[in-house]
């Protein structure tokens, strides 16, 4: 069973190049074994200093304002004292106010699966965590769901095109198509729309194995609602092994417009409480 719930500025990061090269995959290799002690008796404890990626969803258009998307809730994280780096990540040509673009971390198109961007965003991590030598945060919304836990899940598994070893200590989906989007989704017959559908190859590669981990662990909190007409409430829930406290259907929240997820005052202090949880 899952919760079910009523309702009721940006900082930017350098993404200079400031580790050689050479150097990153061994600071991330001490970042994981630091992270790896927390399976193995150290507990966590409650932090607010680690880099959040916060990752958009679908546009038809080929394009989306990252801070229209996130400034409410990155208002919302710097209230409750969250002072680490927030990193709006883009990944379409014509995306504006973001922090960082994926395009400098794969090779894909406006068109192409979100599964494409998942292995771009994985490199960006494992980057991210050498340069501050801590795991991250990542927030996804809508397809950005998709694109957050396809990174944790293809890293996981060693898939082609992911990076090794990445450390993501809290994720959160919100209103993500974890098992596709809504019904009428079967109309897209092309493109990165078709790749939502239910039953796609790339949502079945989603759901192939439990909940994805990174390195020490991953704990996911997952969003969803039953006023949503464009994701299935048990779509953007679908993480059957999370307890409940962690699986969270709102009654009447819409995925878009001005009272959406990204603009409910309840949905934001849920996410913030969230991020500042110890974790697993």
């Amino acid at each position: 069973m899952a919760e079910t719930r009523g309702n009721s500025m940006s900082t930017a990061v350098s993404t200079g190049r400031s580790l050689p090269r050479a150097l990153r995959p061994l600071v991330v290799a001490v970042v994981a074994l630091l992270a790896v002690g927390s399976l193995t008796g150290c507990e966590r404890v409650e932090t607010r200093d680690r880099p959040i990626l916060l990752v958009h969803g679908w546009s038809i258009t080929g394009g989306v304002n990252c801070q229209g998307t996130f400034g409410p809730l990155i208002q919302e994280l710097r209230a409750d004292g969250f002072t680490g780096p927030i990193i709006k990540v883009g990944f379409y040509t014509g995306d504006t106010n973001c922090d960082v673009s994926l395009r400098d971390y794969g090779n894909f198109e406006n068109g192409s699966s979100w599964r494409e961007i998942s292995k771009a965003l994985s490199h960006y991590i494992h980057e991210v965590n050498a340069e501050h030598g801590l795991p991250v945060d990542l927030v996804g919304f809508s397809m950005g769901g998709n694109i957050i836990r396809g990174s944790v899940h293809g890293s996981q598994r060693g898939d082609t095109g992911f990076a090794s070893m990445i450390a993501v200590e809290d994720a959160v989906s919100i209103a993500g198509p974890l098992n596709g989007a809504a019904w009428y989704s079967n109309a897209c017959l092309w493109g990165q729309c078709k790749t939502m559908q239910p039953g796609h190859a790339d949502i079945a590669w989603l759901n192939s194995a439990g909940d994805a981990h990174s390195i020490g662990g991953t704990e996911w909190t997952v969003y969803g609602s039953r006023g949503d007409w464009v994701v299935p409430w048990a779509s953007a829930i679908h993480m059957v092994d999370l307890p409940a406290e962690r699986r969270v259907v709102y009654e009447d929240v819409p995925h878009t417009g001005g009272d959406n997820f990204m603009n409910d005052p309840e949905v934001l202090a849920d996410v913030t409480e969230a991020l500042a949880k110890p974790g697993v």
